[in-house]
């Protein structure tokens, strides 16, 4: 890699959005921001309401979504309207997404009128629209009130199975047709708004039949999407709905564990510092998901460098699609994860400004040690460190190395407890107790720490990823806001 190389981490339609979204910020409190709001939108939780006319069978959905059969079933269903008051669940295998089941549209007690009102859909984020053997008015009436609040919604058709059973005793009865008729008359309804809305028609007895598993799929699939879709939405609304609005959504979020207060007053002072806190929020959520973390391999040549690459992305050396020094390695195990293999890094290492600018393109770094007797492990630690930025040490080809030391009345474990006894005290003297040392043979994955490498890899750069991404996204906006000077000749 060269120096003074511009790696790009953000493809450009998302870095023109952040910059265009951020230009008012003071780029020196982009980091902290960015940060703040990335930990407070990872405890998020979207709470997806689950609402229609009485006797719909929405309890029952619920039911077929939390994966409950009838003995089992956690949301009360009946004949009659058994749901009095909202009721939450946790989606399974996602703690992140509630299910509230709402008492039924249409009662006594709820009438079409006063529903909405009551009900008050600006505490819920996505909507689920259940409708029963026709599509009514107040399906639509429902629709046209989840539209003005902007959040997202899909459309379900329960008891399909009735329906079908029904139509059956008729002498052209076909249950493809059937099923095309019932999706169109919601889609004809949908259609006249001109709403682009997932329809599903479902039987909540019949879960393996029809489009329930498909419902399920789409749920889980696109939770994280739907999730950042959502969540500007829900900061506005806490931070600039006037008054009354403001304090039930946030009475709301406390008392159902949403979100917890000392994370509510993160969000209000994040909200201070953005004109536009709705497409900043979302700029910078749909920028994180493309953004790409950089990991050095760095070491001397003919350290194992690029055979250590080959062996974290599951490529074998000499390969097509191995380590090449001027492409990065990809692998699905790190997705979202870059590895660059920097080999011959000795060569630049009396040349400062020329290493800064090389080391500072990466977020993260493994630095191979070739030999013990030397400094040059350490010296590319603290170039490391000037720059902020963590790394593990790893010494390759321990094989070769138990070999050299078999003439010593030492077993292997202790020669190797030897080496990390020595890694341990050069760390504690450089106050660098964060970083671990990895003992490996990269041609044998399965012998000594590699497994240990990876399990302690993927837990760093989840972590680091969030602030590798609020600098990131800090230098691309000072970069828009620094006034271009033309040189003199």
């Amino acid at each position: 890699m060269e120096a003074g190389m511009n790696i790009q981490k953000i493809p450009e339609e998302h870095i023109n959005k952040v910059k265009e979204a951020l230009q008012s910020v003071n780029p020196e409190k982009i980091p902290h921001l960015i940060m703040n709001l990335l930990e407070v939108f990872a405890q998020f939780k979207m709470d997806v309401a689950v609402t229609g006319e009485s006797g719909s069978g929405k309890s029952s959905l619920v039911n077929a979504l939390l994966g409950l059969d009838h003995d089992d079933e956690a949301a009360p269903t009946g004949v009659v309207e058994t749901t009095k008051e909202p009721a939450m669940y946790h989606y399974p295998n996602n703690p992140h997404v509630r299910l509230w089941d709402l008492p039924g549209m249409g009662t006594l007690t709820f009438t079409s009128k006063r529903y909405v009102e009551t009900m008050n859909f600006d505490l819920y984020d996505m909507f689920i629209v259940v409708t029963s053997e026709r599509f009514r008015e107040n399906n639509m009436l429902l629709i046209d009130e989840i539209q003005k609040r902007k959040k997202p919604l899909y459309v379900v058709r329960t008891k399909v199975d009735n329906d079908l059973l029904s139509q059956s005793k008729k002498r052209s009865f076909s249950e493809i047709n059937a099923l095309r008729e019932m999706r169109d008359e919601c889609l004809k309804y949908l259609c006249e708004k001109n709403l682009n809305v997932p329809v599903f028609l479902v039987s909540s007895h019949n879960t393996q039949s029809y489009d329930m598993q498909n419902l399920k799929n789409t749920l889980e699939k696109v939770a994280p999407e739907l999730k950042r879709d959502v969540f500007p939405i829900f900061l506005a609304n806490l931070s600039t709905a006037p008054g009354r609005k403001a304090m039930a959504i946030k009475r709301h979020a406390l008392k159902s564990g949403k979100m917890k207060e000392k994370d509510l007053h993160k969000l209000l002072k994040i909200y201070e510092h953005l004109v536009d806190g709705t497409e900043e929020v979302k700029a910078a959520l749909e920028a994180l998901v493309h953004f790409q973390l950089d990991v050095a391999v760095l070491g001397e040549t003919g350290s194992g460098a690029t055979t250590l690459v080959n062996a974290l992305t599951g490529q074998k050396n000499g390969t097509r699609g191995s380590a090449d020094a001027k492409i990065p390695a990809t692998s699905p195990q790190y997705p979202d994860i870059r590895f660059w293999h920097v080999s011959g890094i000795e060569r630049v290492m009396d040349n400062s400004l020329k290493e800064k600018q090389i080391l500072d393109n990466f977020d993260f770094s493994i630095i191979i040690v070739s030999d013990w007797q030397k400094t040059f492990h350490m010296e590319l630690a603290r170039a490391v460190r000037e720059l902020k930025k963590h790394y593990h040490f790893v010494q390759t080809k321990i094989d070769l190395h138990l070999q050299v030391k078999e003439d010593l009345c030492c077993s292997e474990t202790e020669i190797l407890d030897g080496l990390r006894a020595q890694c341990a005290k050069e760390l504690q003297s450089m106050k660098a107790t964060q970083s671990q040392l990895f003992l490996i043979n990269s041609l044998d994955t399965n012998s000594f720490d590699f497994f240990s490498l990876e399990s302690v890899l993927r837990s760093d750069l989840d972590t680091i990823r969030t602030s590798a991404f609020a600098y990131y996204v800090a230098r691309i906006v000072r970069q828009k806001q620094e006034p271009h000077t033309c040189k003199t000749l």
